[in-house]
């Protein structure tokens, strides 16, 4: 029997995590579970480890079966959200020749030649949306039952490198279970801090990943434009540590005294943390210099963002909605707003859950998961999962867990309580 409880995992760049839950008839998303585990397996939303990706995946999912009490898991969904990944447009004409009725057919058809003319050898086509319609030259939104002679359609083709669902194939054949779904990531986040109204009227979603930055436009109820950039907010804490701190350290100090914008920085203070070199004496550090380095890194990944935003033929009235562990960032608000003019607000995710979810499924980096839930329920019902003939089925063979693996957790933060406040 196939289980209504769906699994979702969602490959960070710094932890790979899945999530059991399910779609209550009241719309709202009941979480039964939580698993993670730190990982390095994933780079700009790119599988580059896929063994001990896939290691980790049947780890978790096993973790899963017994926390959230599932007695069988055989397909998951995966968000898609890589470097390379972009939106393009295109187009594809049809001639009846005398006037003829539009027929969801001919769309059907119209969509998949779009696809097929899309893909090329090295690229691989994630989505294709439809943004418009021409009949006999006239714009039309729902066109059909309509009669024309000439139909033209016109898309928005989400697009990446090839790579990016290779990997992620190779990985999951490692472990015997079954990829059911693969939204794009921005529509599973935009499905849960986005209202309807704000896609039809223009909003821009800037997600904070790890290792990449994205930026998800939308108007007229449909996404316009997708921009992955490869930096993230591990970028800014990589630049912490040249100061001479580890790696934990510059985490955590990135946010508790760190600011998006040197000037609100009001009055400096430093801080005092351990060297990373045992034999040196502590790192001091000037809250001023901290906002500095991290404004910085900020400016480089924003500018093809703000860039972006700037170039819309359209006005996003809806304004600016951030989400992301990166969002968390002191004055990530104030810094946007002073380099678009707009003040954007924080995505909030928490209206899609039941009443009893845990409180720590509220925190924005669990958007992902949540909206990946969501739009699963949709995909399974118009493509439920046909029930399999029991076989003496052989368990996959999982690789070996790799040394580095079985390290990961030993790592403590030595960044103590008591000295985070130091001067």
């Amino acid at each position: 029997m196939i289980s209504n409880k769906l699994i979702a995992i969602d490959f960070g760049s710094t932890h790979i995590a899945a999530m059991a839950a399910e779609v209550q008839e009241n719309g709202a998303v009941k979480i039964f579970s939580e698993e993670s585990k730190v990982s390095d397996d994933v780079k700009w939303g790119i599988v580059e480890k896929p063994s001990g990706a896939s290691f980790k995946v049947s780890e978790l999912l096993k973790l899963l079966k017994n926390s959230a009490k599932v007695t069988d898991i055989s397909h998951v969904s995966v968000p898609v959200g890589a470097k390379s990944m972009k939106q393009v447009s295109a187009s594809v004409s049809r001639f009846v020749g005398k006037p003829n009725v539009v027929t969801e057919n001919l769309l059907s058809e119209m969509l998949e030649e779009c696809e097929k003319k899309s893909e090329q050898s090295d690229t691989t086509v994630f989505d294709v949306i439809p943004a418009s319609y021409l009949l006999d030259g006239k714009r039309m939104d729902d066109p059909v039952g309509q009669t024309a002679v000439q139909i033209t359609a016109n898309y928005h083709v989400i697009i990446g490198n090839s790579i990016i669902k290779s990997e992620l194939e190779r990985c999951f054949d490692r472990t015997g279970f079954m990829l059911e779904y693969c939204p794009l990531a921005a529509e599973a986040i935009s499905t849960v801090v986005l209202e309807e109204q704000e896609r039809e009227v223009g909003s821009a979603l800037i997600n904070f990943g790890a290792t990449t930055t994205t930026l998800a436009v939308y108007h007229d109820g449909i996404l316009q434009n997708l921009l992955v950039v490869p930096l993230g907010a591990n970028n800014i804490t990589k630049d912490i540590q040249e100061l001479g701190i580890n790696e934990a350290n510059a985490e955590r100090l990135k946010y508790l005294k760190g600011s998006a914008l040197e000037s609100m920085v009001d009055e400096p203070v430093y801080v005092q943390i351990a060297s990373e070199d045992e034999k040196n004496p502590p790192v001091k550090i000037s809250t001023k210099f901290l906002a500095t380095i991290i404004e910085a890194r900020l400016e480089e990944m924003m500018q093809p963002i703000f860039d972006t935003i700037d170039r819309l033929p359209f006005s996003l009235e809806s304004g600016i909605v951030i989400t992301g562990g990166g969002s968390k960032l002191n004055n990530i608000i104030e810094f946007i707003e002073e380099k678009t003019g707009i003040c954007p607000r924080f995505g909030n995710h928490s209206e899609w859950l039941s009443e009893d979810t845990n409180e720590k499924f509220h925190d924005p980096k669990y958007a992902l998961l949540v909206g990946t839930i969501l739009l699963t329920h949709d995909f399974r019902k118009s493509h439920p999962i046909e029930e399999e003939p029991v076989v003496n089925k052989k368990k996959p063979k999982l690789p070996k867990e790799n040394t580095m693996d079985k390290l990961a957790g030993l790592f403590s933060n030595f960044f103590s309580e008591e000295n985070e406040n130091k001067f």
